[in-house]
């Protein structure tokens, strides 16, 4: 059975304030391996990856991500006792490719050359490399609580190395490497590659006692990798909607090999998300308590954006092709996910992708009951301010009223829809793109399609008979005035539909017909008149148009 240790936990943020400089000594290091992620769509993953314990009581481990302040933890068995974790510096080789002259005399130190530099070609020098400098490392930070360190306004800046040494026959010669403009070697063989030294950072583990084979598990926050999902919905049978659903995985963090990954639906609380663990070292104590205090540390939330912005739509003219078509995805069913309170996790085993590359995964192809939907959505003429706009509105512009051709969608699969975006094919052909709204299983949800320019709606407000300053409050004056609204539809398909007509207004309603569904709405409380929301749901069959009304009374501010 595991256990965390809190003693453990405080020592590992008391090491990281107060402990200063690089691994002490060269120790034996340990494998960290990636189990599990799970990814939300917010750019962050939750990792939980094992190591495996070596021989030696002390060794280090890489650290692969930043963790997000209060997620990093330590489980371990009962038989291992950890003395300590502490985070440090650590110098690491990297071997790359020499791109420039400079470069490759660094590669091909302790080789004879002939130099030729510039103001003297004519003259090669001739002799063995001897010393190649590195460049000068950062030099530590000053503490701003030791009266005995500059200012960090005072730092020195960082040199880049331009000294090598080269032995000849009359003794040896300190030339800057960046000045040499043709180099020709003695010998036939000329490494291009050269290693070089880079600051990394560290987990050194110290055990009381030898644990060879016991298994860490760490498990931490980080950003850096994120799910896009999608959905394409077949409406090719009129009974039945095909829909299928595909991950898109961006990875900017670390290789993923044969990894568990989690897709995570849901909208968690995660207050500390923006903030770094003081175990990366990107920040000094000064820089995490100002982080603690604004919410968010400086890298934190750079590459993070908010909500999703809208979809952009566009209208699709359908043209005559030949008998070929796209064929629908056949992903197979839904995987039985796992729910953790109101988040849901969908599993996709054996996932591999690389740091800086972007995976296509596919989820699922189900099929659904369906039906098309009319909706026309007319707003509220009266605002805020207790005006009414009506007449402002028509005096503008002949208004032009929209009818969205939809599809009522029911989730009748195992696990919920995330909000994503949702394509619509018919027979092939793409007849529309809009946003899918979260849909958990057992409810219904209504995708728009595109504008139905067949189906005509019409609507006018006349007011007949005002109240003059019927009302007087806070210094306003307000007439009541009787609204008479009138709407128009007509269907120009060969085919019947059903039509959803909703009306917002402020005000209270005295008759409708035909009758509609009235409802309150909470966002009227602090208007002078409640809110109502009208709608009436009918059916248009072909070339048939209906009339509607509705009245209502209403305080306008004069």
């Amino acid at each position: 059975m595991e256990r965390v240790s809190k003693f453990s936990a405080i020592v590992f943020i008391f090491n990281f304030i107060f402990a200063i400089g690089s691994v002490r000594a060269e120790t034996s290091s340990a494998e960290n391996k990636i189990q599990q992620v799970a990814l939300f769509k917010n750019g962050l993953g939750f990792f939980i990856s094992q190591i495996e314990c070596p021989e030696e009581k002390i060794f280090s481990v890489n650290l692969e991500a930043v963790p997000s302040h209060g997620t990093f933890w330590v489980s371990y068995p009962e038989k291992v006792k950890i003395e300590s974790l502490v985070s440090k510096e650590a110098q690491v080789e990297k071997t790359q490719d020499a791109i420039s002259i400079a470069e490759l005399l660094k590669a091909n130190a302790g080789q004879a050359v002939s130099l030729f530099v510039e103001g003297n070609e004519a003259s090669p020098i001739n002799g063995v490399i001897t010393h190649f400098a590195e460049n000068r490392q950062s030099p530590e930070q000053p503490s701003p609580y030791l009266p005995s360190q500059l200012s960090y306004r005072y730092l020195p800046p960082i040199e880049q190395a331009s000294l090598m040494i080269v032995k000849t026959d009359t003794g040896d010669i300190a030339i800057n490497p960046q000045m040499v403009k043709k180099v020709k070697f003695a010998s036939g063989e000329i490494k291009n590659k050269f290693s070089s030294r880079e600051k990394t950072i560290q987990l050194e583990v110290r055990t009381a006692s030898e644990s060879r084979g016991e298994k860490l598990t760490l498990t931490y926050l980080a950003k850096g990798i994120t799910w896009a999902p999608s959905y394409m919905i077949d409406i090719s049978d009129n009974e039945k909607a095909y829909i299928s659903a595909k991950a898109e995985v961006i990875n900017e963090i670390c290789d993923l090999n044969n990894v568990q990954v989690q897709f995570v639906t849901g909208y968690p609380n995660l207050q500390f998300a923006d903030i770094l663990s003081p175990l990366a070292k990107k920040e000094n104590l000064a820089q995490f308590l100002q982080a603690l205090n604004r919410g968010s540390s400086e890298f934190g939330a750079a590459a993070v954006g908010g909500a999703l912005s809208n979809v952009m739509r566009q209208n699709v003219k359908l043209y005559e092709y030949e008998d070929k078509k796209a064929e629908m995805p056949a992903y197979g069913a839904a995987q039985a996910g796992v729910s953790a309170e109101d988040l849901f996790l969908y599993p996709l085993e054996n996932v591999s992708l690389a740091k800086g590359e972007a995976g296509y995964f596919p989820l699922f192809t189900e099929s659904v009951n369906y039906k098309h939907i009319y909706q026309w959505n007319i707003s509220d003429y009266v605002q805020e301010d207790g005006q009414y706009y009506y007449n402002n509105r028509r005096q503008e512009k002949e208004p032009v009223e929209t009818v969205w051709h939809c599809l009522r969608l029911e989730n009748s699969t195992s696990l919920p829809w995330t909000t994503a975006p949702a394509e619509i094919v018919k027979d092939g052909f793409i007849i529309g793109q809009d946003t899918l709204d979260y849909a958990p299983p057992k409810t219904k949800t209504t995708l728009k399609i595109t504008q139905a320019a067949n189906v005509k709606a019409e609507q006018i407000e006349l007011e007949t008979a005002r109240k003059q300053d019927a009302l007087q409050l806070y210094g306003n004056h307000y007439d009541l005035i009787t609204v008479d609204g009138k709407l128009s539809v007509s269907n120009f398909q060969d085919k019947a539909i059903i039509l959803e007509i909703t009306k917002i207004l402020s005000g209270e309603v005295k008759s409708s017909e035909p009758e509609s569904q009235i409802d309150s709405l909470a966002s009227g409380v602090s208007k002078m008149n409640p809110t109502k929301k009208l709608v009436w749901t009918i059916e248009l069959e072909p070339n048939e148009n209906k009339q509607l009304n509705y009245v209502y009374d209403v305080y306008v501010r004069r």
